[in-house]
């Protein structure tokens, strides 16, 4: 009984979907009445703004190079200021050319001067003869529209940012758009909802400074009236405590992992200072094999969809100019620059402050601050060192092996489910030079070494195809989380190239493709994954992880002779016994 309830409303769901979408579609055919024809477009991007509108058509349009094809004529290139015309054009809905435009506008020109555009063109259409009504409603209604996916999709990254230019769209909404379009108002208000969400979803739940986040029991809340603080770098993403305790709170908060750490004796010519895993490494408190596959990978799934929900598409374009780039997958050790590594980092406001412009950005102006990127690499890395940490402190190869089986059955496990990342980052910890040296890698299951080989293929599948996570229809109702650097490389190679023609105007297709690209992430956060959380196993996971997350994987390893091969001296004297018997022989 309950299976087939789960069905209707599985089924229902999909009903709902095929709606919304249908009405979707159906707001888009009508809104696309109000598109201008091609050969106004000159006419409406030269006028000038403090002149009544009189649009006439032109067969040529020096600001923009269309190409023939068996639909019409598509755009292929243009001046920002063609550009910026082809926003009211008829087909630009259908096309998706307002929302790649607002993706990558930013290669060519800054969020105030499309906003100058805009409102001259509106203000322009205010006055204009009896035989232009008609084209007046249209750029009047196109203008709303415009806004309209301006504020939805971008408000985070163009008027969150710039206090300024939101108190003009305000005042040119309530002073310019309603009194012509009571449309106005609607726009209004989405303003003040993402206002809303700012001021109220803007940092995390931490506590006070009497109490850290290490002595506060996991299940315990924050009183209501304690006043939120911010989030700064991985570390507040992984929900660790700050560094800089006093000795007596270390002494008090040393539970977990750092019961199972031994400090080295200085007398052995060690570091005092040094944790270092004794030969025991108890897990009592906390053990994977006691939690099951399917659970770790929902958890840890939903830890990624935390961190990864804080990231705007934009944030994926022009990672090469903060030096995210292919040494990201080839150094481990591999950290952020000089400049960013010493800001601190806030997972809900770092955008909003204006980065310095680095050397050889591919933006008119960066104002896009690149850390929640580079927090999501971080993350990715302190997960890859923590697994490839708790393989190398396992006592016996009976327990590496198992541990090897539980991290590459939650890898496939993460993988069925659409979490590539975290799937990638368990790959990137087994692959690690130390890890794959163990001797139980020989032990490991027929089995689990055929899910290891399937894994290293689907990895290698990612890396080689941009478009596999939206291919086909079986992505649309599923939840994704995508590999964060490999979706970054695959940014990056399009963005190779000079973005001009020889003439100076703007490759339009190249730009498109780009917006394409990174509008998977809008598509991908459409949907998330709703598995119950289980905040206490998550609290002891990134506990784990923290405890783990300076220790060094080679002085790690040397405390364990389950990491070294065994045997090597009598197999050479089996050998050496061979050569003798040869030589007798001979």
């Amino acid at each position: 009984m309950v299976s087939k309830v789960g069905k209707q409303i599985a089924e229902m769901n999909k009903k709902i979907d095929f709606l919304e979408s249908a009405k979707r579609h159906l707001e888009m055919l009508y809104a696309e009445q109000w598109g201008l024809d091609h050969s106004l477009l000159y006419s409406f991007s030269s006028c000038a703004s403090t002149e009544p509108m009189q649009l006439e058509p032109s067969e040529e349009n020096p600001l923009l190079i269309f190409q023939p094809s068996r639909d019409g004529n598509v755009l292929q290139a243009g001046t920002p200021l063609g550009l910026f015309s082809y926003l009211f054009a008829r087909q630009a809905l259908l096309e998706g050319y307002l929302h790649h435009f607002f993706y990558t506008y930013r290669y060519f020109a800054t969020a105030k001067e499309i906003f100058k555009f805009i409102t001259e063109r509106f203000n322009s259409a205010l006055s204009v003869s009896v035989e232009q009504q008609e084209n007046r409603m249209k750029v009047h209604c196109r203008a709303i529209d415009i806004i309209q996916v301006w504020i939805e999709g971008f408000y985070d990254m163009d008027f969150k940012t710039d206090s300024e230019m939101t108190q003009q769209l305000v005042h040119f909404i309530k002073y310019k758009v309603i009194p012509v379009d009571p449309q106005g108002e609607c726009l209004l208000q989405l303003i003040e909802r993402h206002q809303h969400r700012e001021e109220t979803a803007n940092g995390v739940v931490m506590y006070d400074n009497a109490v850290t986040e290490e002595e506060r029991p996991v299940n315990q809340q924050e009183p209501e009236k304690e006043p939120a603080k911010k989030m700064h770098s991985f570390r507040a993403a992984l929900g660790l405590p700050k560094r800089g305790l006093s000795a007596s709170k270390k002494e008090r908060s040393k539970v977990g992992v750092i019961s199972c750490l031994s400090s080295k004796d200085s007398s052995k010519g060690q570091t005092s200072g040094v944790y270092l895993p004794s030969q025991s490494m108890e897990k009592d408190w906390f053990s994977l094999s006691e939690h099951l596959t399917a659970t770790l990978a929902y958890q840890l799934t939903l830890m990624q969809q935390d961190v990864f929900s804080k990231v705007h598409a934009v944030h994926f374009m022009n990672s090469r100019a903060y030096g995210v780039g292919v040494e990201s997958t080839t150094n481990p050790m591999f950290r952020r620059t000089t400049a960013i590594s010493q800001s601190k980092l806030d997972l809900d406001q770092t955008d909003q402050v204006d980065a310095p412009n680095p050397s050889g950005t591919l933006f008119v102006e960066s104002l896009y601050n690149s850390d929640l990127i580079v927090t999501l690499l971080d993350y990715a890395r302190t997960m890859s060192h923590w697994v490839s940490c708790e393989i190398l402190c396992c006592s016996s190869v009976k327990t590496q092996v198992a541990l090897l089986s539980k991290f590459i059955h939650i890898a496939k496990t993460c993988y069925d489910l659409r979490n590539y990342d975290t799937c990638v980052q368990i790959m990137e910890g087994l692959d690690n030079v130390l890890v794959k040296q163990v001797p139980a890698w020989r032990n490991l299951p027929s089995k689990v070494n055929s899910i290891m080989q399937e894994l290293i293929a689907a990895k290698m599948f990612l890396k080689s195809d941009s478009q596999c996570l939206v291919e086909g229809e079986s992505h649309r109702d599923k939840p994704t989380l995508p590999c964060t650097l490999l979706f970054l490389m695959h940014v990056q190679q399009l963005e190779i190239g000079s973005f001009t023609l020889a003439n100076g105007m703007f490759k339009w297709t190249k730009m498109k493709t780009i917006g394409k690209l990174i509008d998977q992430i809008r598509v991908f956060k459409e949907r998330q994954f709703r598995y119950e959380a289980d905040s206490e196993l998550q609290a002891l996971i990134r506990q784990r992880i923290m405890e783990f997350q300076e220790q060094d994987l080679h002085m790690l390893a040397s405390q364990q002779l389950s990491n070294f091969h065994h045997g090597e001296k009598s197999s050479r004297k089996f050998h050496d016994a061979l050569k003798r018997v040869r030589a007798s022989l001979q």
